[in-house]
């Protein structure tokens, strides 16, 4: 991108630019040969809950398939597009034809009502019969990480796929960056590539037309595609094909069509090939 000086800018009221394409670039894409899976399924049919704040609901209603609000925030999940926004937009680019489900269920400040939050959401999409569950928060803590894991596996005992970041459940299919570098109890399932950004922050962007150097330059942009929804987004392309299997063999079908592959110096290893995991379950 070429940067401009202008002679005024109001970032008062705005403090980023979201750039909705970002993840739909050919490098994203041939990573993970999502063009290729694109070949067969786009997740047609196949409802996926995100549990999060901030879906610009009421905005966006094209997006979104459905959903509720169970933190009391009607504000936050109606008229503000950021978080869940982000992550419906990125499942939309990974499975375009997948349903998308806003939860809001975040809560600031207070992880346990947070956990309650999600528990009210999770009954709600057993009742409602969703096939995948994804959540990009930080960790759980371990005052509530029982609570957690009860409500996460009644979930999967459901067969609900969950992708959740952070949470090293063995139920759960963890994703992680392009990196081996994780501070998880055990192993990410798979990789994922994190590098393509899709936020501009307005504060960085005024910092840089200040400094005009390189170190300010690398903080513009944020990634907020996340490693989950993408995740989310494989298994909905695999689910439209074969919807009958359990969680953990879904998760299975992806760790064994991925690759070791190096990026940004770092090696990885389990990278999804979607197109290839697509081409296994059509064979099975």
């Amino acid at each position: 991108m070429r940067f401009q000086k202008a002679s005024s800018f109001d970032s008062s009221s705005l403090w980023n630019i979201h750039i909705p394409d970002a993840n739909s670039r050919d490098t994203y894409f041939t990573i993970h040969n999502v063009k290729e899976a694109h070949k067969y399924s786009k997740g047609k049919g196949v409802k996926i809950g995100i549990l999060d704040w901030g879906f610009g609901f009421s905005i966006h209603r094209e997006i979104y398939a459905g959903g509720e609000c169970f933190n009391d925030n009607r504000y936050n999940f109606d008229e503000r597009s950021e978080h869940g926004y982000w992550m419906a937009a990125v499942l939309k680019e990974i499975a375009p034809e997948c349903e998308v489900y806003a939860l809001g269920t975040f809560i600031p400040d207070d992880e346990t009502r947070w956990i309650e939050a999600m528990a009210e959401g999770i009954e709600w999409v057993i009742e409602n019969k969703i096939d995948i569950l994804t959540l990009s928060h930080q960790p759980i803590t371990n005052k509530n990480r029982d609570r957690f894991d009860e409500i996460v596996n009644k979930a999967i005992t459901k067969n609900i796929v969950t992708t959740f970041i952070h949470y090293d459940n063995p139920n759960n299919i963890l994703p992680f960056m392009l990196s081996k570098k994780h501070n998880y109890k055990r192993d990410p399932d798979i990789n994922i590539f994190h590098y393509d950004y899709n936020t501009l922050l307005i504060s960085e962007y005024m910092n840089y037309l200040e400094k005009e150097n390189e170190a300010a330059k690398s903080r513009l942009y944020l990634s907020l595609s996340s490693t989950s929804p993408v995740t989310a987004g494989f298994v909905a392309i695999l689910k439209s094909i074969n919807g009958g299997l359990t969680p953990m063999e879904y998760k299975n079908i992806l760790v064994q069509n991925s690759y070791q592959m190096e990026y940004s110096g770092e090696n990885a290893d389990r990278v999804v090939n979607i197109g290839n995991a697509v081409k296994y379950i059509m064979e099975r």
